[in-house]
């Protein structure tokens, strides 16, 4: 691995660090303010909101910028998220849940872009699949650490000295922002807006069908990412209890990865059942939290975590099989759609659960059939993608030629 990407990881590290807090105490910090479902999922509403919008600008300066510059325009907009988090608290709440969001939601979504865009697009070679290796073995790590470093941390210093600390990661961010390796799109032939439109990107009747599941698989992944938090934040008030919750759904996570990949490498298992395991785990642990006790809720949060892990892992991995033959342009341009198409259906859920007060209600009963029912509907979409593909297959267009130096400095 070159210094370069020795510098990228080292930016991945810090901004890891900062998203999973981001993830986890700000969603805590807004609910201890009420502990009503409303607030959490306003938030993550204009988050969203800010985060789609920010993705979209965020790959237009990939057009004139680097990696790098996008990345520290996030750095410094989450700067910005724990200043206001650390001095500014006005009313109504509302508002100051707005003004939160926003920027939470500029940060992830400039990093996306440059990093879903830049590096998934360009990140070829051994080289790149030892920095993936190494990103994904660093992020397991921090899952398990983060929670309960920081846990600790505000039981000592409490929110706001948590939110000082993390000033330090985003200094790093800054600082490692001039050294990873300088791609861009500039310089390439084929320009990834030209020809963006809907319908030209999905131009085959296969990836039309990538559209609707995608619409279902937002809903049924936001549903799940709210109330496996709002589940925890309710089991316990204590933070370091929290954490070492978090804990433990992610030592499930990596017990799955371990389970799929031994049994998937032995092709003992096809990957229908695997989700179909997936959808029926999430399903019982949706039906579990109809009964909001403690114990049931934890038990909840398990099954629901390991049936979305199923169903993510072969969800995106017939995503990435339909598009792995395009150029690599053209497959930018899917990736812009696609977290477009998510962040619309994220949004869409959150409007939903704005009407959600308890557990017990009708409205978190039909919400929660609603994500469900359209999780079934995925299976249906990807046999249909995969009976076109077999009768009109993919037509390849020429890859755009892109700048990349990802030279050792």
């Amino acid at each position: 691995m070159t210094n370069s990407l020795k510098r990228l990881l080292m930016m991945n590290v810090s901004s890891s660090i900062i998203f999973n807090y981001m993830g986890i105490f700000i969603n805590l910090f807004i609910w201890e303010k009420g502990q009503q479902i409303f607030d959490v999922a306003w938030f993550n509403l204009v988050m969203f909101v800010a985060w789609g919008i920010a993705f979209m600008y965020g790959a237009k300066l990939l057009s004139r910028f680097t990696i790098g510059s996008v990345m520290r325009v996030s750095a410094i907009c989450a700067g910005a998220t724990f200043i206001l988090l650390s001095w500014v608290h006005v009313e109504p709440k509302l508002f100051y849940l707005t003004l939160i969001a926003l920027p939470v939601g500029i940060t992830n979504g400039f990093y996306s872009a440059a990093q879903n865009i830049g590096i998934s697009l360009f990140g070829k070679g051994k080289e790149f699949t030892a920095f993936f290796s190494a990103t994904n073995v660093f992020g397991q790590i921090i899952a398990f650490i983060n929670p309960l470093l920081f846990a600790l941390i505000i039981q000592g210093i409490g929110f706001t000295g948590s939110f000082l600390v993390m000033f330090v990661f985003i200094g790093l961010m800054i600082v490692a922002s001039y050294y990873v390796p300088r791609i861009s799109l500039k310089e390439a032939s084929e320009p990834v807006f030209k020809m963006f439109g809907i319908g030209q990107v999905f131009s085959t009747p296969s990836l039309k069908w990538m559209i609707p599941s995608l619409i279902a698989g937002g809903f049924f992944i936001q549903f799940q990412g709210i109330f496996s938090l709002i589940f925890t934040f309710s089991v316990t008030k204590d933070k370091l209890s929290i954490a070492l919750l978090q804990i433990m759904y992610t030592a499930f996570t990596v017990a799955c990865v371990f389970v799929y990949r031994r049994l998937s490498r032995s092709h003992r298992i096809h990957d229908s059942w695997w989700l179909t395991f997936g959808m029926i785990a999430a399903a019982a642990g949706f039906l579990l939290a109809l009964f909001p006790t403690p114990p049931i809720l934890i038990v909840s949060n398990i099954l629901t975590t390991v049936g979305l892990f199923f169903f993510f892992t072969i969800w995106s991995a017939r995503q990435f099989i339909a598009t792995n033959k395009l150029s690599p342009v053209h497959q930018a341009r899917i990736m812009v759609w696609r977290e477009l198409i998510l962040v619309f259906s994220r949004i869409i859920m959150l409007a939903l659960i704005l009407g959600i007060a308890n557990f017990q209600g009708f409205a978190f009963k039909a919400v929660m059939i609603f994500s469900f029912a359209s999780a079934l509907l995925i299976p249906y979409f990807s046999k249909k993608a995969k009976v076109e593909e077999d009768i009109a297959p993919v037509v390849h267009h020429s890859p755009g030629q892109v700048s990349t130096d990802i030279a050792d400095h």
